[in-house]
């Protein structure tokens, strides 16, 4: 009682003086405890007052008030902890901001906000791998939580994680369509990160080729690679001593590109045109479908690169070139148009 005496007379050197002796003297001594914890908490010490509310708690396991001041505390300290982890972050103290999610973690073992926060202190170190180590943790101890979802597979496409990417950006694009886009370019990374060596060059190329062009169409449409080259098909002068003439003289038998009647060339390092690749995806189309007219924007012949731009096939852009990636993705549009008999 003399404590709380010297505490309501605002003589906190005196009751904490006096809350050191008795301590010292009696370690479990619940009223001795149960004032240091009162103590430390009217003072700020707030991290201190926990550990001591829990000590009471444990000594009188039935006492409400220091259950009910344990978890006010607990949640009180989290929020701290939460804090200064991203004031450390935004400081560049990527130290002290690991100690806090480690904390945090401690104080809300079931929550993901620590684990999040120690995935972002992995990817500011450059640790993108670590990062997303801690980002898929944080998603097991929330897999309803659409934020921590989002975080998962940014940090997934940061590790070049692609497959995870997708598949989370997939499942996000279910209830929110804002996702679609970053889930089909999740898909197409994927695939150029698991495609053989010449036509990952193609996919990562920033002005696409002819040659490239016939590459990615080897590798990505299957109904092209099996297709039957009608006889007869011309031969360009500029093909035979190619590593990739196989995939070339397909697309020119089955006239994806003419052959120069005055040269014998088909110009297998030319870059393609929008205008070109645009026809290129109808015929993936009609490949596809085995035959069955292109619907929607890729049934004029020829279709105009403007209307696939506006049906999503092909890029919104003023460039006259086409990128490798945006071929990838045109290709498997249009190839899975053909299959489905889409009237995009």
């Amino acid at each position: 009682m003399a404590v709380y005496v010297e505490l309501a007379a605002a003589n906190t050197e005196e009751a904490r003086t006096s809350l050191a002796t008795l301590t010292a003297a009696h370690p479990a001594w619940i009223a001795a405890v149960e004032a240091g914890a009162d103590l430390a908490a009217m003072e700020g010490r707030s991290a201190e007052a926990l550990e001591r509310y829990r000590t009471l708690a444990l000594l009188v396991p039935k006492d409400q008030r220091a259950r009910e001041r344990v978890e006010t505390l607990r949640a009180q300290v989290a929020t701290e902890r939460r804090l200064e982890a991203e004031t450390a972050l935004g400081s560049g103290d990527l130290d002290a901001a690991r100690r806090a999610a480690h904390s945090l973690l401690q104080l809300e073992p079931s929550s993901p906000a620590g684990l999040v926060l120690l995935a972002r202190a992995a990817a500011a170190g450059g640790g993108n791998d670590d990062a997303w180590t801690w980002a898929k943790e944080a998603r097991k101890r929330a897999p309803s939580d659409a934020a921590v979802a989002a975080f998962a597979a940014e940090t997934a496409a940061k590790a070049g994680r692609w497959a995870d990417a997708a598949s989370l950006y997939e499942g996000l694009a279910a209830t929110d369509p804002t996702f679609v886009s970053k889930a089909d370019e999740a898909r197409v990374e994927f695939k150029v990160q698991n495609l053989p060596e010449a036509a990952r060059r193609a996919a990562e190329s920033t002005r696409l080729t002819r040659a490239q062009l016939a590459t990615l169409l080897w590798w990505t449409v299957p109904e092209f690679r099996d297709a039957v080259v009608p006889p007869g098909a011309e031969i360009a002068v500029d093909v035979v001593d190619r590593s990739d003439r196989g995939p070339l003289a397909t697309a020119i038998g089955l006239g994806f590109f003419a052959v120069s009647a005055e040269t014998h060339r088909v110009g297998a390092d030319w870059s393609v045109s929008r205008g070109e690749i645009a026809a290129a995806l109808r015929k993936v189309a009609l490949l596809a479908g085995r035959g069955r007219q292109p619907r929607g924007c890729l049934a004029p012949e020829p279709p105009v690169p403007a209307q696939l731009s506006e049906c999503g096939i092909l890029s919104d852009t003023p460039s006259r070139n086409v990128t490798g990636r945006e071929a990838l993705r045109a290709l498997e549009k249009a190839a899975r148009l053909g299959r489905e008999g889409g009237t995009r």
